[in-house]
């Protein structure tokens, strides 16, 4: 049997960061759902689409220090359930929210108030040419 992925990664850029706030009707407390929705662009047949998938912020992550048209990676999972006989819910949840880009621990886990991952990087060096003598290759 093939292992399963639980886990997925997408990349694209930030379109909206919608909020949802409700009122239970059990205990009358005010919550709020954060989500994040992408702007992903697919190529088919030479034409270029544009898909907006949402996803909800799962428990812990913040998109405190990302904002609209950032580029971002969201690891997500996918949970479904059973409504009724003839509706299922699928969500999808994101996980962890980063900057594809960079090398450093700022992501959801460790978001600096200074968003160091906006400055420009400097570019790597240039290795030097080596000599290897007189190698057979």
């Amino acid at each position: 049997m093939a292992k399963k992925q639980t886990t997925f990664q997408i990349e694209g850029t930030i379109y909206a960061k919608p909020s949802r706030k409700f009122t239970s009707k059990r205990d009358g407390k005010e919550y709020e759902f954060k989500s994040i929705i992408l702007e992903v662009k697919r190529e088919h047949k030479g034409k270029t689409y544009i898909e907006l998938p949402e996803f909800q912020l799962g428990y812990g992550v913040v998109d405190d220090g990302f904002d609209v048209g950032d580029y971002v990676q969201i690891t997500f999972s996918l949970a479904g359930k059973k409504i009724s006989d003839d509706f299922h819910k699928t969500e999808v949840k994101a996980l962890y929210v980063k900057h594809p880009d960079l090398q450093t621990e700022n992501d959801t886990t460790d978001v600096s108030g200074e968003n160091s991952w906006k400055k420009k990087k400097e570019p790597l060096p240039v290795p030097e040419e080596e000599d290897f003598g007189d190698l057979p290759f």
